[in-house]
């Protein structure tokens, strides 16, 4: 079976590396369990508070996972953050290109 490739439409700059995409990433989880309270006290129908809290954790496990795998892949000299190359910085592993 034929595989498909989609076209890559975003390129990460160079200068955003692992060390700083793995900061940026806690920073998206704290901002999304902010925004997950805000509208648990906005919100009276607990059917869609607990659709808020599925999807903003949803988001949250992918976010982590992509972060503990942006920590494991400095050894390999392959990282990708959602099918995104990233740069790794020479000073994190001189064996890298």
């Amino acid at each position: 079976m034929a595989r498909l490739s989609l076209p890559c439409t975003h390129v990460i700059p160079e200068w955003l590396d692992t060390e700083s995409l793995r900061w940026a990433i806690v920073g998206a989880i704290v901002v999304l369990v902010v925004v997950a309270a805000v509208v648990l006290r906005l919100v009276r129908k607990f059917f869609m508070r607990l659709v808020v809290v599925a999807v903003f954790g949803a988001l949250s496990l992918g976010l982590w996972q992509q972060r503990a795998d942006l920590q494991d892949c400095v050894e390999t000299c392959s990282c990708r953050l959602f099918g995104q190359e990233v740069q790794i910085p020479a000073d994190k592993n001189p064996g890298c290109e």
